[in-house]
């Protein structure tokens, strides 16, 4: 069982420099799309992801579909922390 964060060690981890990944689910019935995404975020605020309007990825979001997001430090393939949430644009 992977080590429990508390609020503000979450938060600091997130606030760091990791690669995300953001599964946001398929409108065709195929799987999820699942992609590594760079983010930002400021403890107490909100993750943000930067992605051209255009992409695959910005029309699901825009389409409100169901979604999830996890980050894991370099050194492990394994995810440290995971957020699922509904998109919003």
């Amino acid at each position: 069982m992977p080590p429990s964060m508390s609020q503000a060690e979450r938060e600091e981890f997130l606030a760091g420099v990791h690669v995300g990944v953001l599964s946001v689910a398929s409108a065709d019935g195929r799987g999820p799309l699942t992609i590594p995404v760079w983010y930002t975020y400021q403890p107490g605020g909100t993750v943000n992801v930067s992605t051209g309007r255009s992409t695959r990825k910005a029309r699901a979001i825009e389409a409100r579909r169901p979604a999830g997001a996890a980050c894991a430090p370099r050194t492990s393939g394994r995810p440290t922390s995971t957020s699922p949430s509904r998109a919003r644009p």
